[in-house]
């Protein structure tokens, strides 16, 4: 809103002087018009006279450079934000009832609250409710998506007052840290909607397992079992292999209300398989979405052969080496430079490289590692496209990394011999390095800070950087975590040391991050032989229902270039139904598709490519549609995480049956916001166009 406070003229003579020509103007027009030639009535005199007079007047008022001045204030006025959780979760009971409260809410929220007020629904995104009188919600989302806010809310460029979040604080996608929130700088009110009461259910909470499998080699499946209100109830838990029943297992459920239930599973063929474990519905249950858990395991044929290079001892090799052993999937052999010309265990550089395949270095290139060695490892790189996992650490040699041959997927902008400490910087992050699950994306953010080399770094096309780092908590752009996946050659950098520090962090949780990194980024870089050239497979191995079943694609040619140029198009099949896709080039030799699938089961899929008029079979696979809605899964309400947001926000937290006191609050946040801004406007009157034309 903006008023006009003053007006104020100014000229270069004084204002008596300024009237009095301005009156001996008017005289002189009426002297001069006493007689005209030809006469002229009287009406037509006068006309004249004022147009005489007003043009005198300006012509006098012109000379002495006229300047209006305009003053304004204007009230900017906040904006009050309310997010409404649309997701199925809310009205799972007591729907008619949880409706009108919420449609009430919003009523006595347009009412009684000033300054502008946006409305928004969210369940996997946000979406705008125009008019909360007349908005119909269906409560029909699949997902319910916090992280979403955090992000609309900070990229919002109005004045805003509050933000409001009326929910039952259930979350089953994006991240659940509520750092997202911190740096906000606007208060957020919550105000819980939901079922306190803990109802009879059983649910299968996790299943613990390892993806990559060997053939013939018996391998525990452990599956944990979490009830309320079912204690001493009797069940039965089953494995199935690709819809096939494999074991069962009879179960007394605890009165702590944790069952651990263990299968031994030993697969003969290599290869993907669909594993399910699921358990048998009691009468009383509140929902049977829960009782069910697929997920996708690979048959391998041998262990991984891992070779660790390392420029010198450190507690980083120590580390790495002790995760490494542990993990019964690999073979583990090492090349640790002691002193300038001593190894552990011997000299033999070839044989190792040759035999592994997969490469750790850190500490390495040094300034006295041997160009034998270095020579093989580029050797191996560049023509047997070796996988590679390099740590940029402290007896890194700059220059000599520069001109180390391996295709790094970073460059050396600019040497430095300082280091900084910084953290990881991880959000909605749904790569299988970083996290299997949201609560793993919390675990990273909290980790204790590493050390980092101040060489400033970019990198080069292709690569994808999967964590920025933190200094001091503030995000930057600059990599921690970088891979690369050109052509097939699959790399992963950690722009770092002092990992160490993440292992023995005293969050016991925390602690387990880096060994889970490690093996995963060891699977990651070992698919690398499936194909040598073609690469489709979904985005993912378990889908759940009602999700968009994304497909991922890369050609390249002979010489490893990226092509644009192919069709390539996916069948999934389950049973005797097919869907076909057509996969649709975004650029770099990247294709992307999605299908939109109703049933749920087992599917294998088959790719084709053409490429220069030539039709190939690319890789085939297998993915799950689970028939588990994740938001039927869990329906008790989560007051805690609400009154955390609100507590790190200056907010406060309201339940819906006693929401009167949040619109008091509202209003004296919405006075402290709104802004008075005085505007002052300066016009030259004298040189005006306008002004001169009149």
């Amino acid at each position: 809103m903006t008023n006009l406070d003053t007006i104020d003229l100014s000229v270069n003579i004084s204002y008596p002087l300024l009237f009095l020509f301005i009156i001996l103007g008017v005289l002189y027009t009426l002297y001069i018009y006493r007689y005209t030639i030809p006469a002229t009535t009287k009406l037509f005199k006068i006309i004249l006279i004022i147009i005489r007079a007003v043009a005198i007047s300006l012509i006098i008022l012109l000379i002495f450079e006229p300047t209006l001045f305009l003053r304004y204030t204007k009230t900017i006025e906040p904006t009050n934000l309310v997010f409404v959780d649309n997701s199925h979760s809310i009205v799972h009971r007591d729907s008619s009832d949880r409706v009108n409260l919420i449609g009430k809410f919003l009523k006595d929220f347009s009412e009684n609250v000033k300054g502008e007020k946006l409305y928004y629904s969210f369940s996997s995104s946000i979406d705008t409710i125009l008019n909360p009188d007349e908005s119909k919600l269906q409560f029909n989302g699949d997902m319910t998506n916090f992280e979403q806010i955090g992000k609309f809310i900070n990229k919002s460029k109005l004045n805003l007052a509050s933000a409001t979040i009326l929910s039952d604080g259930i979350i089953n996608d994006g991240s659940s840290s509520a750092s997202d929130f911190e740096r906000i700088g606007v208060p957020i009110y919550t105000v819980a909607i939901g079922d306190t009461t803990a109802k009879a259910d059983l649910k299968i909470k996790k299943v613990i397992y390892n993806d990559f499998i060997y053939a013939n080699t018996p391998t525990e499946i452990r599956t944990v079992l979490v009830n309320q209100n079912l204690t001493d109830k009797n069940v039965t838990v089953f494995l199935y292999e690709d819809s096939k029943l494999i074991d069962q297992q009879n179960v007394k459920l605890s009165s702590s209300g944790l069952n651990n239930v263990s299968f031994t599973y030993t697969s003969k063929l290599p290869g993907e398989k669909n594993l399910l474990v699921a358990v048998s519905k009691l009468n009383n249950e509140e929902t049977y979405d829960n009782n069910k858990y697929h997920f996708v395991v690979n048959i391998l044929n041998d262990k991984i052969k891992l070779l660790i290079i390392a420029g010198a001892p450190s507690y980083d090799l120590t580390i790495i080496k002790k995760i490494f052993n542990d993990n019964d999937n690999l073979k583990v052999s090492e090349i640790i430079q002691i002193t300038r010309d001593k190894f552990l265990p011997n000299n033999n550089f070839k044989a190792k490289i040759d035999s592994s395949d997969i490469l750790i270095m850190l500490d390495f290139p040094t300034r006295y590692s041997p160009p034998e060695l270095i020579a093989n490892i580029t050797k191996a790189v560049k023509n047997k496209r070796k996988p590679y996992f390099f740590i940029l650490s402290q007896s890194v040699a700059q220059r000599e990394l520069n001109s180390f041959s391996i295709d790094l997927p970073f460059k050396l902008q600019a040497y430095a011999n300082a280091f900084r400490e910084v953290r990881p910087a991880v959000y909605s992050i749904t790569d299988p390095l970083i996290a299997s699950n949201q609560s793993d994306i919390t675990l990273w953010n909290e980790l204790p800070p590493i050390f980092q080399s101040e060489t400033e770094i970019s990198t080069v096309p292709g690569s994808q950087i999967l964590v920025n780092s933190k200094i001091k908590n503030v995000e930057t752009d600059i990599p921690l975590i970088i891979t690369n996946n050109i052509g097939g050659n699959r790399r992963i950098v950690l722009n770092g040391f002092g990992i160490w520090k993440w292992k023995l962090h005293g969050n016991k949780r925390s602690s387990l991050l880096l060994e889970s990194f490690l093996n995963n980024s060891i699977k990651w870089l070992y698919a690398y032989k499936q194909n040598k050239r073609f690469f489709v497979s979904p985005v993912k191995k378990v889908f759940a229902r009602n999700d968009d079943i994304e497909f991922r694609a890369s050609i390249y040619d002979e010489t490893l270039t990226p092509r644009n140029d192919a069709s390539i198009t996916v069948t999934a099949s389950n049973g005797n139904k097919n869907f076909n896709l057509e996969l649709e080039s975004i650029g770099n030799g990247v294709y992307e598709g999605k299908l939109n699938i109703s049933v749920a089961g087992n599917f294998n899929y088959k790719s084709k490519i053409e490429l220069d008029n030539i039709i190939e079979n690319g890789p085939d696979g297998k993915f799950v549609i689970s028939d588990v809605n994740i938001e039927n899964i869990n329906y008790v309400l989560n007051k805690n995480y609400l009154k955390l947001i609100s507590n790190i926000t200056s907010g406060k937290s309201f339940v819906i049956s006693d929401y009167k006191n949040i619109f008091s609050d509202l209003n004296f946040n919405y006075s402290t916001k709104v802004v008075t801004e005085s505007i002052s406007k300066e016009y030259n009157v004298w040189n005006n166009k306008w002004v001169l034309a009149f």
